[in-house]
């Protein structure tokens, strides 16, 4: 899941550590650079540069992340989360999103209908 990252330091987009078959990645978008005061000993504050991205981090199986498409496309990533998929709970879940759709369809024409 997306969230903010501050940094003392410039991150690459994605950056990738395999370690016995399991990938990490970690997703750095949207630089923002900003300075920051904190209180000093002396009478002057202490400024620090900061860099701040909207982040991610995925762990998950290499063999299962598709981790060059997350390289070329880092974007799509920043809402990601790993999970491993049940391939008889598929159906199960088609079955929800086909209900959750009806649902949205209903309200939909709700709106459009009371705007008439």
């Amino acid at each position: 899941m997306a969230m903010k990252a501050r940094f003392s330091s410039q991150q690459q987009p994605v950056k990738v550590v395999e370690s016995d078959g399991v990938a990490y990645v970690f997703i750095c978008l949207n630089e923002i650079q900003g300075t920051e005061e904190y209180p000093d000993m002396g009478d002057n504050p202490t400024k620090e540069i900061y860099y701040e991205y909207d982040y991610n981090e995925i762990c998950g199986p290499s063999s299962e992340l598709p981790i060059s498409d997350i390289q070329e496309n880092p974007e799509r990533y920043l809402d990601y989360s790993y999970s491993k998929q049940d391939p008889n709970n598929l159906e199960q879940r088609i079955s929800a999103l086909e209900q959750e759709q009806a649902q949205m369809n209903s309200i939909f024409e709700e709106v459009v209908n009371s705007e008439i």
